[in-house]
């Protein structure tokens, strides 16, 4: 019998689903996380903002640039619709909920108006469609933009798209304010020891503009310095600055290890929380969701770039699609420059 060891080699099945899930991952990671707003969570949304006198969680960390919040025109329509139910409900005036979105949420949302012909791409939309018709355009945008967080209470309507829970959606939000406490925790402590080096190289350049090389000179004075008065301590003094410095290290590999474990399950929880990708992509969903990662406008032949090669339409039919769909699902902010979705306002 052979020997049994701490080691196992992982089988075909394994490594791929490994492989998948690290995929998964990065891609939840990939730019600012979309977010898809429905009708029911606004209405919550605007409730907290009445009650704490600021807007709520969602809109903030969209404004900070961790998520990018998307609505899909007729999911606005249906809200602006709605307005004066809410109004009545909360017992204020309906033009101040109107003021909090047109000021504080819609500023912030990136609304994108979906023709038929796309809406109906995605098999999991029309799923959504058959329980509830004024469902279909927020399922349709989250389905095309998957992975994605789809901000709803409705885990009915929307199950097919992975909804499971009413707090799901804020859930997924919390995950992506985690990962980030967590990357910048780990970044801190990586640049934590360059800090003293970049100080003093900027010092040493200040010097050297001031008085010249004599400058590098004194730095061999002050260091050959520091270490003759290193060696000149006693031993037990040397061994309480070599325990000192022992444990600042442990410190900071403590503080990098907590950090990692923060934002992996965090990326974990966020991967439960969002709407799967989906099993085919078609090239319209990868176009939207490619402007959607983007924190700039992209042109034709910068978004052919990006897209897969499975995926990838020519240039020329990309350039003609995007001008087709300008000023709804699209919009071009610069010649040749396009983004996903406009900012609208809720007249009255």
């Amino acid at each position: 019998m052979p020997p049994v060891t701490a080691e196992r080699v992982l089988s075909q099945e394994e490594l791929t689903a490994l492989l998948a899930e690290v995929a998964a991952l990065s891609e939840l990671r990939r730019g600012p996380l979309p977010a898809v707003l429905d009708t029911d969570f606004i209405r919550t949304g605007l409730h907290s903002q009445l009650s704490n006198g600021q807007p709520p969680r969602s809109v903030r960390i969209a404004r900070n640039g961790a998520v990018r919040l998307f609505m899909e025109y007729d999911t606005l329509v249906e809200t602006g619709q709605k307005l004066p139910k809410f109004a009545e409900q909360f017992g204020i005036p309906v033009t101040d909920l109107r003021r909090a979105l047109n000021e504080d949420w819609l500023p912030n949302i990136d609304v994108v108006r979906l023709p038929p012909a796309i809406r109906e791409l995605e098999l999991r939309a029309l799923q959504v469609r058959e329980r509830d018709e004024d469902d279909f355009p927020a399922a349709a945008l989250a389905a095309l933009l998957s992975p994605c967080l789809l901000l709803t209470h409705n885990s009915k309507h929307f199950s097919v798209l992975g909804v499971k829970t009413r707090k799901q959606g804020v859930d997924g939000l919390m995950a992506v304010v985690a990962i980030n406490v967590g990357d910048m925790q780990v970044r801190a402590v990586i640049s934590l020891p360059t800090l003293p080096l970049q100080a003093a190289g900027a010092a040493m350049k200040w010097a050297t503009d001031r008085i010249g090389p004599a400058a590098w000179v004194i730095l061999a004075v002050v260091v050959g310095g520091a270490f003759y008065w290193y060696c000149k301590q006693p031993p037990e003094r040397r061994d309480t600055i070599k325990r000192t410095t022992s444990s600042i290290g442990t410190y900071l590999m403590d503080q990098y290890t907590e950090g990692a474990a923060m934002a992996y399950q965090a990326s974990l929880k966020l991967r439960a929380c969002a709407v799967p990708s989906p099993e085919h992509r078609t090239p319209v969903s990868a176009i939207l969701r490619e402007l959607a990662l983007s924190s700039e406008s992209l042109s034709a032949a910068q978004l052919a770039e990006l897209l897969d090669p499975s995926v990838r339409p020519p240039v020329a039919e990309l350039r003609a699609f995007l001008r087709a769909h300008d000023n709804e699902v699209f919009n071009q902010v610069r010649r040749g420059g396009f983004v996903l979705g406009t900012h609208y306002q809720l007249p009255g």
